[in-house]
């Protein structure tokens, strides 16, 4: 069985309508679906991003992602 390439990545979760955060045309745009969210490589550039965009809160989620080479 070969080893899988994985890494974690982080989501951003609006509190207060539910929606993920998404890139959208150079901008963050919001999606209901959580495999369209924007991946961050870092938390600390989830959080920022959130604070920017989430007002009422914001959950960020680290998600692992397989098969990343």
């Amino acid at each position: 069985m070969r080893p899988h390439n994985e890494a974690v990545k982080y989501i951003v979760q609006d509190a207060e309508t539910g929606l993920f955060l998404m890139p959208h045309e150079g901008d963050v745009g919001f999606t209901p679906w959580a495999h369209e969210a924007g991946r961050f490589d870092l938390y600390g550039e989830a959080h920022d991003t959130a604070t920017f965009n989430c007002h009422q809160g914001f959950f960020v989620t680290g998600v692992v992602i397989v098969g990343v080479h």
